[in-house]
């Protein structure tokens, strides 16, 4: 194997770790640890109605992330199978997607999701950072309602009652 070779293969490694890292801080709440793993603009881009995708700086992220998500008493991000592209110092993973997002323990506190992940990241001198989330839903399911359940998550948030 030459070495442009073997670096691609270490390169679709790390941006893999990069995305798993990025979920894995999600869901444990760890705000350090999901700014470090996004680039200096990024943008989350879903088809929630309402939701018009446009980059905003990581420090804007950041407070909409903990004010949206900060008040879930635990979520789930699972996405396996990822197909990783790279371009020079961009790359995207394509990933399928199951989610679930809970505010308690009640049947009407949960509500999950599947469908598919698209992510970008650019190469930096720090490592690979997101750029980019895009999310298609396929179907949701559980008694709460995802409107409903980010609704309760924020008010969680703003009372104090979520993860700082």
């Amino acid at each position: 194997m030459d070495k442009d070779a073997l670096q691609h293969l270490v390169d679709k490694d790390q941006v893999s770790d990069t995305v798993k890292e990025y979920f894995w801080a999600l869901d444990t709440f760890d705000w350090d640890s999901v700014a470090e793993l996004v680039a200096d603009e990024f943008m989350l881009d879903s088809d929630a109605p309402g939701a018009a995708p446009h980059a905003v700086p990581r420090d804007e992220f950041m407070r909409t992330l903990k004010a949206r998500n900060g008040g879930f008493t635990h979520t789930i991000h699972i996405n396996p199978d990822h197909l990783v592209t790279i371009d020079g110092d961009v790359a995207t993973v394509r990933a399928h997607m199951w989610a679930a997002h809970s505010v308690g323990e009640e049947p009407g506190d949960t509500f999950w999701g599947y469908g598919m992940y698209e992510i970008e990241l650019v190469r930096t001198p720090d490592g690979w950072r997101l750029t980019r989330q895009k999310i298609t839903a396929v179907g949701t399911g559980g008694d709460g309602t995802p409107p409903d359940v980010f609704a309760r998550s924020a008010q969680r948030q703003a009372a104090g009652l979520g993860h700082p």
